[in-house]
C-alpha cells in the first residue's frame, strides 16, 4: 500500500521521504509568483512576507497533480491511501476524487481509497504517521483503514493566534472583534470541528490560554502522542510544552513549526496543541 498525503499535514519532505510517504503540495502565491509548498517555499518565507505586509494566498492542488501520481501506482497494482486536508477548509479532497473517478474510468479495478481526514496541521501529521505506524505493523489494508477512520474521530486541535487582526482579515471573526481583543489582550482559544474552524473560549493573556489548553488535555486523560506547532513563536510552544509536562501524566511532548500553507492562514504568533483523545 501506498500512503500518500498533502502539504497541509505539516510533517516535513525529509520526514515523509523517511517514511516512505507521498507528498502532494498545495500552491502559495505571493506578489503574483507561485510556490509549491514546502518544495519551493518555506514557513519562513511565508512568514517573513506576512511581517512585511504582504498576505500569501493559498490555492489546491489540483485534479491533474493526484491523477499523476495515484496512476503511477495503479499501473502497478499497488493499492493507494489517500489523507487528505479538511474538505471544509480547502477544495482539495475534492480534487483527488475528480482524479479518483477519472483514473476509474479507464482503470476500473483501481484500488484507491480516498479519507477526508476533516483535519489540519499536525492533526492531519499525526493521522499521517499513525498510518504509517499500522503499515509498518504490517496490517492489511482494510483493517489500516478502519484504524485510520478512528484516529480521525479522535484527533483534537487548539490553538491560538497572536493577531485577531490577521484572522479577521481571512474572514475567521469581525473586525470590531479583533480590535477589542487587541485593546483587551484577549487571546482566542479556537479548534476544529468537523472539519471546521471554530472559537471555542476568550482568555485574557497567553497565561490563561495555555491553562485552558492544559485543561483539555487533563479533561481527555491524555498521556501521550501530544505534539505542539507554532508559527515564529517558539518561546511560547516551550511554555506551553513545560506547563503540559509539569501539570499532566503527559511525559512527552513534541515541538515543530507550522508549515507555509497553514502559516499563510494564521499568521505570525501562532501556537497549536494536537492530541488524540482516545476514550471516543
Amino acid at each position: 500500500m501506498k500512503l500518500i498525503a498533502d502539504s497541509c499535514s505539516d510533517i516535513s519532505i525529509d520526514e515523509l521521504d523517511r517514511m516512505g510517504i507521498e507528498m502532494i503540495p498545495l500552491k502559495i502565491t505571493i506578489d503574483e509568483e507561485d510556490y509549491l509548498d514546502q518544495y519551493e517555499i518555506s514557513n519562513t518565507e511565508v512568514l517573513d512576507a506576512i511581517s512585511e505586509g504582504k498576505r500569501p494566498l493559498t490555492s489546491q492542488a489540483n485534479p491533474g497533480d493526484f491523477t499523476k501520481v495515484f496512476r503511477k501506482y495503479v499501473e502497478r497494482n499497488v493499492p493507494v491511501l489517500y489523507m487528505a486536508f479538511s474538505s471544509e477548509l480547502s477544495g482539495t479532497y475534492q480534487s483527488a476524487v475528480i482524479a479518483r473517478d477519472t483514473i476509474l474510468e479507464d482503470h476500473p479495478k483501481a484500488d484507491i481509497t480516498l479519507i477526508d481526514t476533516k483535519a489540519a496541521s499536525y492533526g492531519l501529521g499525526m493521522i499521517v504517521e499513525r498510518a504509517h505506524g499500522y503499515v509498518e505493523e504490517g496490517l492489511g489494508k482494510d483493517e489500516i483503514v478502519a484504524k485510520v477512520e478512528k484516529d480521525v474521530k479522535a484527533i483534537r486541535h487548539f490553538f491560538t493566534v497572536h493577531d485577531l487582526d490577521y484572522l479577521a482579515k481571512g474572514g475567521r471573526l469581525s473586525k470590531g472583534q479583533a480590535f477589542l481583543g487587541g485593546l483587551l489582550n484577549i487571546k482566542p482559544l479556537l479548534h476544529v470541528e468537523e472539519g471546521k474552524l471554530v472559537p471555542l473560549e476568550k482568555h485574557r493573556g497567553i497565561k490563561k490560554v495555555h491553562g485552558s489548553m492544559v485543561q483539555h488535555l487533563i479533561a481527555d486523560n491524555v498521556t501521550h502522542d501530544v505534539h505542539i506547532t507554532h508559527a515564529n513563536a517558539e518561546s511560547q510552544a516551550e511554555q506551553l510544552k513545560q506547563k503540559i509536562l509539569d501539570e499532566t501524566n503527559v511525559t512527552e511532548v513534541k515541538i515543530s513549526t507550522i508549515g507555509p500553507t497553514i502559516s499563510s492562514h494564521t499568521g505570525n504568533g501562532t501556537v497549536a496543541m494536537f492530541y488524540f483523545n482516545e476514550g471516543v
